[in-house]
């Protein structure tokens, strides 16, 4: 049989995956919908007429594309259904709202930030029922910290829809949470919310939650804390709430984060723990039923306790499938139930399709299937070590060559110790996997569970280590990327590249150096268009002053914190491959906040220098920025400056933004609010 005939799912899932697309890019009407899913049946029901007849062979396509436009339209009429999740009543209205937490709050810094359910809107006298989902803060203090989840909190406060993109190349918050069907956010002040109640109704998601607390709790009983606390709660559970921002670096530049976000790898050793222990149940037919029962059941308590994450699911699927199979003696076809898997999760939820860790997930785990068996018979090794070894390193080759095109589009960095890493991350993740399961079923006994929690704590802080002196290596991370063309190509390259090995046919690699061609050539584009361009740009940053001078590929920056700086700004610069080594320019070298560039003159206001100063003869300005949180008396500063344009960056507070936009609309001034409209980008050089 060919790859269609023993993967019916792929055929099955392919349909699905083009009417989700479908739905994102295109409008479709309702009567075209209905006009698609009427011919679909038609032709559904003709191929069935044909049965008895001697035109079957001829038509036998229609059966097929019947089934093909059926669940195109499903995908797309699902994805439809899904958006409807998002929406929100009383957006951006104040008022009082009745609201419910669906998720344990998760401590920051300042706040605490609770998922939420609106339950009802109360206006003057009366109350209407609110539907919307939502991110709020609520301000840390001793009674905040006490919420959990299904509590029910009365808050006076306004909705706001979240910011999409603000800045050039920067992350579409808005979409991010639009996916997980969450349409606005809002911070509440300690003193103005109130707990009401507490929702008492069963809940499998809120009974997973309370399970997790108490195994994180197991682990906080034995002294595990810190960064060793942080790493094994991810690990084991999937629960990433205490790592630090600088644990998470160590991990992501090393290319060890995918042992913290749990996926196939630790659902299988899972599968494997399961199988071991329940081993004694294959004595016969019966048992070995109730083996696959058990595995099965235990698979999925332990997906529910990690919160359902997409890559969990995928692979506790996947795993129930082959425990089935092995169960009634079924080879399973492994990318058949890989695609079932993925078919089942998009029609549950289509938003899937566009979450960066299934994309990983499913790119890594077909690759690892297809590309490991061949790269580990490309050495042969006798000794049992260094084919271990080996076969470890094929698994993070093939992993990496189904993840590399979509790292370098999402995080636009690539790990170059990846295969050191996956040597130590690997099987220490194994082992604290069993040991944390040792941990946890032994923790009632006393002298055995404080000497295996001795051995983890060490086992962990090992691993930490270890991470952060491959962290910490030279040149461990290279900083680039690709666009979303450039990742369709690079997967064209390697499936061409690899049924050219499969079929010894010419035109497959011709076609292959054919796009590599093409890839060359955007990469040669965007260098050429960044050569000829030159660009005056205020990011967009609540806290900090970012303003980049742009001249060909090199820059110079006026920023008030560099570090805030390459967060906000770091992807548009790899993605038009502008040099890295930028001048970072300081508030003195600019001659009272003046400066000239390709023949503007702007303004840069970051103190109060100006303040009561006033010339007899004004300065004409082709831009004045205000920037760097100052309060200006605008009518007086107009007194000795006379702007084309004024500026207005984030960081000046709404009131004073709304008084500056008063007074340009008085005086006839072009206005542009970077809080309102994202970055201010002026392109001098088309």
């Amino acid at each position: 049989m060919n790859f269609l005939q023993r993967t019916p799912f792929f055929r099955l899932l392919l349909p699905l995956v083009i009417g989700i697309i479908l739905y994102r890019y295109f409008d479709l009407f309702p009567w075209s919908q209905m006009s698609m899913l009427i011919l679909s049946v038609l032709i559904f029901a003709v191929s069935f007429v044909l049965q008895r007849s001697k035109l079957q062979f001829k038509f036998r396509w229609l059966y097929g594309s019947g089934i093909f436009l059926f669940l195109v339209i499903i995908g797309y009429s699902i994805s439809n259904q899904n958006a409807t999740k998002s929406n929100f009543d009383n957006i951006e209205i104040p008022g009082i709202f009745s609201v419910e937490l669906t998720e344990s709050p998760i401590e920051k810094e300042n706040s605490f930030l609770c998922r939420v359910k609106t339950l009802q809107y109360f206006e003057k006298d009366k109350s209407t029922n609110s539907v919307g989902r939502a991110l709020v803060y609520i301000q840390k203090d001793s009674l905040s910290q006490k919420l959990k989840s299904g509590d029910q909190l009365l808050i006076e406060t306004t909705f706001n829809k979240p910011d999409g993109v603000i800045n050039p190349a920067g992350f579409n918050y808005k979409e991010y949470l639009k996916r997980q069907g969450i349409a606005a956010t809002t911070y509440i002040p300690g003193y103005k919310w109130t707990k009401i109640g507490t929702n008492k109704e069963f809940s499998v998601f809120r009974l997973a939650e309370e399970y997790q607390k108490k195994l994180l709790d197991i682990y906080k009983h034995f002294g595990i804390d810190g960064d060793e606390f942080a790493v094994l709660a991810a690990l084991t559970l999937g629960s990433k709430d205490a790592l630090h921002p600088e644990l998470r670096q160590n991990y992501t530049t090393s290319g060890g984060m995918h042992i913290l976000a749990v996926s196939g790898l630790h659902v299988g050793i899972i599968y494997m723990v399961l199988s071991l222990l329940l081993s004694v149940l294959d004595k016969n037919k019966h048992t070995k039923i109730l083996k696959v029962i058990l595995i099965i059941l235990l698979l999925w308590i332990y997906a529910f306790i990690t919160g359902l994450p997409p890559s969990v699911v995928r692979a506790t699927i996947m795993f129930s499938m082959i425990a089935l199979g092995n169960g009634l003696n079924h080879k399973s076809e492994i990318y058949n139930t890989i695609f079932a898997s993925a078919f089942l999760m998009l029609l549950f939820n289509p938003d899937f399709l566009f979450d960066v860790g299934f994309q990983l997930s499913y790119c890594a785990v077909l690759s690892i299937v297809y590309f490991q068996p061949k790269i580990s018979k490309g050495l042969y090794f006798k000794n049992k070590l260094l084919k271990w070894s080996w076969d470890l390193t094929a698994v993070s080759l093939a992993a990496q060559i189904g993840t590399a095109p979509l790292t370098l589009f999402y995080f636009h960095q690539f790990a170059n110790y990846f295969v050191i890493t996956n040597f130590v991350a690997i099987p220490f993740a194994t082992i604290i996997l069993y040991t944390a399961i040792l941990l946890i079923i032994v923790s009632p006994i006393a002298f055995v569970s404080t000497a295996v929690a001795f051995v983890l704590k060490w086992i962990l802080r090992i691993l930490n280590t270890s991470i952060e002196f491959i962290h910490d290596m030279p040149f461990s991370v290279t900083f680039t990327t690709i666009n979303a063309i450039q990742v369709l190509l690079f997967f064209g390259i390697v499936i061409l590249i690899a049924y050219y090995f499969h079929s010894k046919k010419y035109f497959a690699i011709f076609s292959a150096f054919s796009l590599l061609l093409f890839f060359l050539i955007i990469n040669l584009t965007i260098n050429y268009k960044t050569l000829n361009s030159t660009q005056f740009i205020v990011y967009s940053d609540y806290q900090n002053t970012h303003i980049d001078f742009i001249a060909g590929k090199n820059h110079a920056v006026l920023t008030t914190d560099s570090v805030a700086l390459n967060k906000v700004a770091q992807n548009y610069w790899l993605k038009n491959k502008l040099n890295y080594k930028k001048e970072v320019l300081s508030a003195c070298i600019l001659s009272n906040g003046f400066i000239d560039f390709q023949g503007k003159r702007f303004c840069i206001l970051l103190d109060e220098s100006l303040k009561g100063k006033i010339s007899e003869n004004p300065i004409d300005v082709d831009y004045l920025i205000i920037a760097n949180h100052v309060k200006p008396h605008f009518d007086k500063l107009l007194e000795s400056i006379h702007p084309q344009k004024v500026v207005v960056d984030k960081s000046i507070s709404k009131w004073y933004a709304d008084n500056i936009e008063q007074t340009c609309v008085e005086k006839g001034i072009r206005y542009y609010s970077v809080a309102q409209k994202g970055a201010f980008i002026l392109n001098l050089k088309d």
